[in-house]
């Protein structure tokens, strides 16, 4: 082979050689939509790691948070409540005032311990905070309670229905027997409210216009004592005023326990002596008795309640033979007569137990001057209402 034939085969030797030392994936053929193949390079393998893009990788200001719920506030100084009423739950109450349950728990477990460690048990008349700004309204929908009638956390008004609440009072039963109640039997959906006057006479006047006010039948259990007050006189008068909402009973003269002697209000001198003889027990209950008929114009037999709740069968049978048969004892007692300095009640309180203790026939006691009596009041009448109940006298449900 000449020179000038042996270069034309080396230049092809070396242009094969070339061609093998390429990779061959480093060229895909691709298919256009002409129809002809076009040099592409390839796509990564399945061992290849894909390089990271935008939606893959979360920014750091898209991270959910460990705790989406802000943190709960502590309980305002002022603000807004709303009273729970039957079919109520925490949650749906929250949803209503735009804010949590564990806010509403933070705000009110002070009040309500019971709800720090159980928040799906409210009873109604608890005033739960549910706003930290005063006068605020609840989110126009419904809520998804089973009773129509609580379908809106609107707190309802305390302004007495048209028919007068269907409470009746003075329509007294005979003498009869001697009997002691602390429910009624078989007084269907009725709860009495008795008030005690024997004491403390401050807010007395003030309750009793807000009974009249509200169409709420009671049964007023006062001392001839007490009746002789300024105040007493008042009170006398206001239930001569209303026959139809108001019944008077026998408290005793002096207010003194019956079965131990001592005791009594305003003065403790008439109860000295120690145990009371069936004479005494008698004298306390008849010159009681003409005070309170001069007041009022209401004969107070058969009804009576002793002092302190102080009972014997030796007080039963002397206070039978005046012809005060009926004696009422109580099944809630709200213990009003104790102010919040020394451990008493708040009004809130007062109101949870008597709406969430109350059962067909309940025989509620208050005091005239109670504490904080009225602002329970004002809690309790449509929050009982709410549930049912119709607020009447003694003599009512024993009807």
């Amino acid at each position: 082979m000449n020179r000038s034939t042996a270069l034309p085969a080396v230049l092809t030797l070396l242009l094969v050689l070339s061609a093998c030392s390429t990779p061959a994936a480093s060229v895909a053929p691709s298919v256009s939509t002409s129809g002809s193949v076009v040099p592409t390079t390839a796509s990564p393998t399945a061992t290849d790691s894909p390089a990271p893009t935008a939606t893959d990788t979360p920014s750091p200001t898209a991270q959910p948070s460990d705790d989406p719920t802000p943190a709960p506030t502590p309980s305002p100084a002022t603000g807004t409540t709303y009273t729970v009423k039957r079919g109520d739950s925490l949650e749906a109450i929250a949803r209503a005032y735009d804010t949590t349950s564990q806010q509403l728990q933070a705000w009110n477990s002070d009040r309500y311990p019971s709800l720090a460690a159980n928040p799906n048990v409210i009873a109604p008349g608890w005033a739960l905070i549910v706003s930290g700004d005063p006068n605020v309204t609840p989110q126009p929908t419904p809520r998804p309670t089973p009773t129509p009638t609580a379908a809106l956390a609107t707190p309802r008004p305390t302004q007495p229905p048209p028919s007068g609440a269907g409470c009746t009072a003075g329509n007294r039963v005979p003498a009869g027997s001697a009997q002691t109640f602390r429910t009624i039997p078989d007084a269907g959906p009725g709860v009495a409210l008795t008030f005690d006057m024997g004491g403390r006479m401050e807010p007395a006047v003030d309750i009793m216009n807000f009974l009249v006010a509200n169409r709420v039948c009671a049964t007023i259990f006062a001392t001839g004592i007490m009746s002789e007050t300024a105040q007493g006189k008042q009170v006398m008068a206001i239930i001569r005023a209303n026959p139809g909402l108001f019944e008077i009973a026998n408290h005793t003269m002096y207010h003194c326990d019956l079965v131990r002697g001592g005791g009594g209000s305003p003065s403790t001198q008439p109860c000295a002596g120690g145990p009371f003889s069936a004479d005494r027990i008698r004298q306390e209950l008849t010159r009681a008795e003409t005070v309170l008929r001069n007041g009022t114009g209401q004969n107070p037999q058969p009804y009576w309640r002793p002092p302190y709740g102080s009972l014997s069968p030796a007080v039963v049978n002397a206070a039978a033979s005046v012809g005060y048969t009926k004696t009422f004892m109580w099944d809630i007692d709200t213990i009003d007569w104790k102010p919040i300095s020394d451990g008493g009640p708040s009004a809130q309180q007062i109101a949870a137990k008597v709406v969430g203790n109350a059962v067909n026939g309940s025989n509620v006691l208050f005091h005239l001057g109670g504490y904080e009596t009225l602002a329970s009041l004002r809690i309790m009448v449509p929050a009982l209402r709410d549930r049912g109940f119709t607020l009447t006298s003694l003599s009512d449900l024993l009807n």
